[in-house]
């Protein structure tokens, strides 16, 4: 009979190991390797549906003046291009103010999958696939990653939005507690705060008074007067 603290563990190796190791070699910042020579630099959005955690294609939205819309869209699957056109599900237009080029991406989707797989294990979740969206709201906006992660049945569990610069959490709806929240700096309780209040309330230790030289001198001489004479 195994022992009764296996299967729990079991469990939670399982709620992990689809997530466990993120691969690049699916991300977005690799598919987009792909595109045709000098697009990036148009590029106003990037989506994915049903990463796990990596997607099988990879949605780039560029904005492209000479069509009414500003849209074209690239379509990377497999390791190349395999469509093109100017239409996309995920945007109807693109202005050239929605436009942010590679410039300033750091974080790729390899990272926010690794960042969603620590908020689900931190609230016993099973993540089953994931949603990417990558885009900027307003001219002067940051560009950020947003992340839908959901269960086998497709129901949203939790969403993360995680900043395409510095890859801090912008916000983590759904995943009430963070991760190793454990280890970040535990409040003060009354007790310390008692003890801390007295110390503040204690007046400090008297300084002595330094003894100018003369003064020094002058207790030696006497000392010595007193030892021979008595007086």
């Amino acid at each position: 009979m195994r022992p009764p603290l296996l299967i729990p563990t079991l469990l939670l190796l399982a709620n992990v190991s689809l997530f466990a190791a993120p691969d690049n070699s699916g991300s977005a910042f690799t598919a987009i390797k792909q595109l045709p020579r000098g697009e990036s630099k148009k590029l106003a959005r990037i989506e994915a549906r049903d990463g796990t955690p990596a997607p099988e294609r990879w949605y780039f939205i560029m904005h492209d003046p000479k069509e009414e819309s500003g849209v074209h869209e690239y379509v990377v699957a497999g390791g190349e291009v395999v469509a093109s056109r100017a239409l996309s599900q995920f945007a109807e237009s693109i202005r050239e103010q929605d436009v942010f080029g590679l410039g300033p991406l750091k974080i790729d989707s390899d990272r926010v999958a690794k960042l969603a797989q620590e908020y689900a294990f931190a609230n016993n979740v099973t993540i089953a696939s994931m949603n990417y969206a990558l885009k900027k709201e307003g001219a002067d906006a940051a560009p950020l990653w947003s992340v839908s992660c959901l269960d086998e049945s497709g129901r949203d569990i939790g969403h993360l939005v995680v900043s395409a610069g510095k890859g801090n959490v912008v916000s983590h709806e759904g995943f009430e507690l963070e991760p190793y929240a454990e280890q970040k700096e535990k409040p003060r309780t009354q007790a310390s705060y008692q003890v801390a209040s007295r110390m503040e309330r204690r007046p400090p230790p008297p300084r002595a008074r330094p003894v100018a030289p003369t003064e020094e001198r002058k207790d030696v001489f006497t000392g010595l007067r007193k030892f021979f004479t008595g007086h």
